[in-house]
């Protein structure tokens, strides 16, 4: 009887499994109808219909990807590989979340502390205006034209404090920067760690 059972089960076997089979059918490029058990290496014009063991077109032609959605498929492969790389650094550069945290906040400190230069420095600037504003009320006071070299220092100085000012708008803006790379890096850990 248990002979039986596994003719039985070997009979099943082989018949899912020659259904399962699949045949595919093409026109090559001399225009020849081309069938097979494997897919053509390259895409054919006209594509690629795959047939049940009956000859019957279970799947249509698939048409061959557009320039377009060759490149949206080879930049998710460069995204793809992009991610894969960091992630790799991520796992080799930290050991626990904090870690994350000590980085950013170190990396804080140092735009922090080019951001307190720049006050520095434009106070300077500010304090050197106020100079140049006494002298230019003086020349005022007395009815005569300011001089060519007091009015380039006033523009030099402008330029300087509106140079800084960018400055410092910049540097603010990669401060934040870093806090958001940082919650994204230690959540993309955290992820990582539990996989």
């Amino acid at each position: 009887m248990k002979h039986w059972v596994w003719v039985a089960t070997l009979m099943v076997a082989l018949t899912s499994a020659q259904a399962e089979a699949k045949l595919y059918r093409w026109v090559d490029e001399q225009g020849n109808v081309q069938f097979s058990d494997k897919p053509p290496v390259q895409d054919p014009k006209g594509g690629v219909s795959e047939l049940n063991k009956s000859g019957t077109v279970r799947k249509g032609p698939t048409a061959p990807p557009t320039e377009e959605e060759k490149l949206r498929a080879k930049e998710a492969e460069l995204l793809a590989k992009e991610q894969k790389r960091r992630d790799k650094a991520l796992l080799q550069s930290f050991t626990k979340p904090e870690e994350i945290d000590l980085l950013r906040d170190r990396q804080i400190e140092a735009i922090q502390a080019t951001i307190q230069t720049n006050k520095l420095k434009r106070q300077t600037l500010v304090d050197r205006q106020t100079r140049l504003n006494k002298q230019a009320e003086r020349y005022t006071k007395q009815k005569k034209p300011l001089p060519s070299d007091l009015e380039a220092e006033f523009a030099v100085a402008k330029k300087d404090i509106d140079d800084i000012d960018r400055d410092t708008i910049k540097r603010n803006a990669e401060i934040e920067e870093v806090k958001k790379r940082a919650e994204q890096d230690k959540r993309r850990f955290i992820e990582l760690q539990a996989r």
